[in-house]
């Protein structure tokens, strides 16, 4: 329920929500399963963090965020539980990267010579 566009919940109580902004987050767990969570995450790193989400995670959002070997690959967004990701960069671990550059040139040097 919402008075004057502050949400409230039923009773007369307001909930606030909390804005995170540009905050670096490393080898930390974020457990938000069964929650209402009322929480935004704009342009923050997330670093080998565990990230859990579960089909009753409502009011969350990740914007213009950044994981970087997180338990994550992707974030849907849905606007029946008010979870919103919009412009997040996901980076797939660095031993992942390196062994695909290292096939990336390898194939590069056997075709020039």
């Amino acid at each position: 329920m919402t008075k004057d566009g502050v949400r409230t919940n039923g009773v007369g109580q307001y909930l606030e929500e909390r804005i995170i902004y540009m905050e670096r987050f490393q080898a930390r767990t974020l457990d938000y399963r069964g929650q209402l969570a009322f929480a935004r995450y704009d342009e923050c790193e997330f670093v080998k963090c565990t990230i859990l989400i579960d089909d009753q995670t409502e009011n969350l959002a990740f914007t213009h965020c950044t994981f970087e070997d997180c338990n994550i690959t992707e974030l849907q967004p849905d606007a029946d539980r008010a979870l919103l990701a919009d412009g997040n960069v996901f980076k797939l671990p660095i031993e992942v990267r390196s062994a695909d550059l290292d096939k990336r040139l390898t194939e590069a040097l056997s075709g020039k010579l």
